[in-house]
């Protein structure tokens, strides 16, 4: 693939707001000058939306590749890569790291970084936590939990800011599909009795915003991979309000924050906490697939070539690769 010589810097100031804030005072008081109510001054603000109306269509990049940099200049700058295929198609989305003590996540997300693409576009941000993966722990004291920190404040904690400039980042890139691919400790199959995060491994969640046709998209690519890999490492489907065949599909949990069904039967959830899963909330026509890695009695290695093939197998059938 051809190169692109040039480097996007996302840095997520506030002067549009801020000049949208004047431009609607200005606008407010002048009608109420002519009207003379004055008064009913100062004017009841009116909310802002908590998410953007739907973006214009992104023109089609050139063929080659970008370097993409959120907070540039900060202790936490994120460095990802973007791949543009000069093609018309849609674009896709990979973090991986999110948390530092999952490297097969990121390692798959590295490795991603070097595909190239016939179609669309693919946006990927290998190590988001890179401090807390330097020292192979979940994350760092100063910085906080990412994956809890949704949809982020750009004037908040570190884990805050970070969670800001990745929806920034995908409101300008407007993926459809976004992986968010973590690790889990033990493989939800054999979890037992017990609950929590530190026991799905092995599966694949679908995030709210998902309609029949996504999900049943999903399900087709857990299927086809599941037909390739042993009986252990097969992934369960988690979010999904109806069965689908020929795959294990497992409904989430019923703890606080956890997802609810969406209002259309056989759809995705919809997700009221502060993980990925909830980024179909923030970026518009996008849904979040978050993938879980079982780690035990499971090399470093396989763990990233499975989550590679959920990808892959997601962007062949979408014609990008």
């Amino acid at each position: 693939m051809s190169s692109v010589s040039r480097r996007r810097f996302l840095t997520l100031g506030g002067s549009g707001l801020a000049a949208v804030g004047v431009s609607a005072y200005s606008l407010t008081q002048a009608a109420e000058t002519v009207s003379g109510a004055g008064a009913n001054w100062p004017p009841t603000p009116t909310p802002l939306p908590t998410q953007p109306p739907t973006p214009p269509p992104r023109p089609i990049e050139p063929r080659g590749r970008e370097t993409v940099a959120l907070l540039p200049g900060s202790p936490y700058q994120v460095d990802g890569v973007a791949i543009h295929s000069g093609k018309p198609g849609p674009c896709v989305m990979v973090l991986g790291g999110v948390h530092g003590n999952e490297p097969g996540g990121w390692f798959a997300a590295e490795a991603i970084a070097d595909w190239e693409l016939t179609t669309g576009s693919l946006l990927v941000l290998p190590r988001v936590n890179w401090r807390a993966a330097a020292i192979v722990e979940r994350t760092l004291p100063e910085i906080g939990d990412i994956n809890r920190a949704y949809p982020g404040n750009a004037s908040g904690t570190p884990a805050q800011r970070i969670a800001h400039a990745i929806v920034e980042a995908g409101r300008e890139f407007q993926p459809e599909l976004l992986f968010d691919l973590h690790e889990s400790w033990v493989f939800f199959q054999e979890r037992g009795a017990n609950s929590g995060t530190a026991f799905i491994g092995q599966t694949v969640a679908i995030g709210g915003g998902a309609n029949d046709g996504t999900v049943d998209r999903v399900a087709n690519v857990v299927r086809m991979v599941n037909d390739q890999i042993s009986p252990r490492e097969e992934f369960y489907l988690r979010g999904a309000a109806t069965p689908r065949p020929g795959i294990q599909v497992v409904p989430p949990n019923n703890s606080s924050g956890a997802p609810r069904p969406s209002a259309t039967p056989g759809n995705g959830v919809t997700f009221n906490g502060t993980s990925s899963l909830s980024l179909g909330q923030w970026i518009k026509g996008c849904v979040p697939i978050l993938v879980e890695m079982g780690q035990r009695d499971q090399a470093e290695r396989r763990r990233s070539q499975l989550h590679q093939m959920l990808v892959r197998t997601t962007l062949e059938q979408s014609r990008m690769m």
